[in-house]
């Protein structure tokens, strides 16, 4: 969890888009490391939807979860969530799935551990 500077803020005090998408990558960069054991990059980034603004001075948490898993690639989905730390509201405000590739020593994709069920 992070709460939103200055800096990070755009000309009306919220969150600037490109920030939430790194704090999401590197959530999801994370995740695809945790899952292959092995150096990951983006590859692919889609379905992105900003539903609401986050204000600078709110927290801002990001999470994110392993969808699916190809031969040397992994889907993963990352949420933001805004919360007014002085009044406790919470609101869910960015969500996006990224695509990250394993990379083998010879900085070629290589095959990556299939999902494990449940």
């Amino acid at each position: 969890m992070k709460i939103v500077m200055p800096g990070q803020a755009n000309a009306i005090g919220t969150l600037f888009g490109g920030v939430a998408l790194a704090m999401m990558d590197e959530a999801t960069a994370i995740v695809a490391l945790r899952h292959a054991r092995m150096p990951v990059v983006t590859a692919h980034v889609h379905s992105v939807d900003f539903r609401a603004p986050i204000y600078q001075g709110e927290a801002v948490e990001v999470t994110a979860r392993l969808k699916s898993v190809g031969r040397t690639s992994m889907r993963v989905s990352a949420t933001t969530v805004g919360e007014n730390l002085l009044t406790g509201e919470r609101r869910v405000c960015t969500e996006a799935e990224f695509v990250l590739v394993a990379m083998g020593p010879d900085g070629r994709p290589t095959p990556v551990p299939p999902m494990l069920a449940g």
